[in-house]
């Protein structure tokens, strides 16, 4: 089974690290914050979770610690051990995020549709020279289907109106 969901390495690159050309101390700040993210509150790790494609809410991570699915190993809060194997169970179960789930039906993963939109949000940031969102309201998505041996390959434009208003010196 090819996993859907973002692994941690991963959400960090494609959720948290800034943008290439981004100031060197927002790297380094983002590289500090990746350190204490955990442990974390059942909230948060809700919403961490979520990041990385899996629809969860506070109660369902409750839910799975009186099953006895996750054992958190902090009575404080969540760390990363307790959040990967939350996110096993709902990877196992396919409790994702729209998001995700469209991923799934095109035959990709939730990484391989936000890999191609953050680097086209760079790409263009890059052209007009000012920061253009990694959202693919911005952005037509085009898909390679999958083949026997390769999974789909998603990649993104930028939108007419929004490559009009750029050039126009709009905002967007």
């Amino acid at each position: 089974m090819t996993r859907i969901g973002l692994t941690f390495d991963e959400y960090f690159d494609l959720r948290q690290k800034p943008q290439a050309g981004a100031d060197p101390a927002f790297h380094e700040a983002a590289e500090m914050e990746r350190d204490g993210l955990f442990p974390t509150a059942t909230a948060a790790a809700s919403n961490h979770l979520r990041s990385r494609g899996y629809d969860c809410r506070p109660v369902m991570l409750d839910a799975l610690v009186e099953q006895g699915v996750v054992k958190p190993s902090d009575p404080n809060g969540w760390t990363r051990a307790d959040v990967d194997a939350a996110a096993e169970h709902f990877e196992e179960c396919g409790i994702f995020v729209p998001y995700a789930v469209m991923c799934q039906a095109l035959g990709c993963r939730y990484a391989d549709f936000l890999r191609p939109l953050r680097e086209a949000a760079e790409r263009e940031s890059a052209t007009y020279g000012r920061s253009v969102p990694a959202d693919d309201q911005y952005f037509v998505m085009h898909r390679v289907p999958p083949r026997d041996t390769t999974p789909a390959v998603i990649s993104f434009t930028l939108c007419d109106d929004i490559r009009e208003r750029l050039e126009r010196g709009e905002e967007i």
